[in-house]
């Protein structure tokens, strides 16, 4: 060992770097928000897909492009029925229903989504909903792996997931997921604010949401599949980057800035009204508040329909859907990375 520490001394380069283990403390720990910015995709957007041993991602040209603070929740913070039903939980955190138009909006305040450290997974359990007049917890009829547990180069699990939401007379809701997450790589991520010793997860997933709203009458099915690679280092608790591909193109980009970058105030948030929706194909999306945005639009099976600025300026922003086949598509705002659903008839 002492000859080593001399070699590394005496040659420029050479490194003692070995592989990390991540565990429970590593991971999103209750009480914590974390930071992460969006960016978009870099021109050496294919290194993502590098496995392997003491890999060496450089994706130091990052540019942040707009803050998301993600906050977990400790248990103690959570309902005294949720607390009961969701016993096994360390942790929630909130998420985003899928948005169906102005027209089909839901009368759903708030969601939740519930998880734990079990023996050998990180895993989602349940859901929680708030209405107007209640809260809902909805427990996983199959809970869904995240990651092994403990992390190391090489672990693997095979994952699925499923459950079910059931308003009467309101929203029907349900998910049927599988899952291969392989921890493929290990190495040194180089990002704008520094560097992190890694393991690099890759979580290939195929799902199907079926969504049938009664207020309108109107139900669908959404494929989902696709591939997620994501960056662990120990003690950060969110990955320290992540990367969601879409048709195999590494589209949506999420990474640990800097605490001290400020960004751009033209890239501020702004309201999302797509609409109407659904609509025939043909017919023209409003997209008011999104004037001059980079917007990309992808059908459930991840291809291509339109990448760009919406045309017109203000509220009279919008999209054509001409040549759009009937199903649902995906719209995704490639500054911020926010998206929502769109029915085409």
């Amino acid at each position: 060992m002492r000859l080593v520490l001399i070699l590394a001394a005496l040659i420029p380069g050479l490194t003692l770097l070995s592989q990390p283990t991540i565990g429970m403390a590593d991971l999103p720990q209750g009480g914590t928000v974390y930071l992460r910015a969006n960016a978009l995709p870099p021109f050496n957007g294919d290194d993502v897909t590098l496995a392997g041993e003491d890999v060496q991602w450089d994706f130091s040209g990052l540019t942040a492009e707009g803050d998301i603070e993600t906050e977990y929740f400790p248990m103690s913070e959570a309902s005294l029925t949720t607390q009961f039903i969701f016993s096994d939980a360390d942790h929630f955190t909130a998420f985003d229903l899928p948005d169906f138009g102005e027209e089909f909006s839901l009368p759903i305040s708030g969601a939740t989504v519930y998880r734990e450290f079990a023996g050998d997974a990180y895993r989602t359990i349940g859901l929680g909903l708030t209405t107007d007049l209640f809260d809902l917890p909805v427990s996983y009829d199959d809970e869904e792996e995240l990651l092994p547990l403990p992390m190391t180069y090489g672990a693997f699990v095979a994952g699925s997931s499923a459950f079910e939401i059931d308003l009467e007379g309101i929203l029907y809701y349900a998910t049927e997921q599988i899952m291969d997450i392989e921890v493929d790589a290990w190495g040194t991520l180089v990002l704008p604010d520094g560097e992190f010793n890694c393991l690099r997860v890759k979580r290939t997933f195929a799902a199907l949401d079926s969504v049938n709203l009664a207020a309108a009458k109107l139900g669908f099915a959404i494929p989902r599949e696709g591939t997620v690679y994501e960056w662990y280092a120990p003690g950060e608790g969110m990955p320290v980057l992540s990367v969601q591909t879409f048709v195999d193109i590494p589209a949506v980009w999420q990474f640990k800035p800097s605490e001290t970058d400020q960004v751009d105030a033209l890239i501020s948030p702004v309201e999302w009204q797509l609409g109407p929706s659904p609509l025939r194909s043909g017919d023209r999306l409003g997209c008011p508040g999104l004037a001059g945005r980079e917007l990309r639009v992808t059908d459930a099976l991840g291809r291509m329909l339109f990448e760009g600025q919406p045309d017109g300026i203000g509220s009279a922003a919008g999209l054509s859907t001409a040549g759009w086949e009937a199903g649902t598509v995906l719209v995704t705002d490639l500054v911020t990375g926010r998206s929502a659903r769109v029915v085409i008839r």
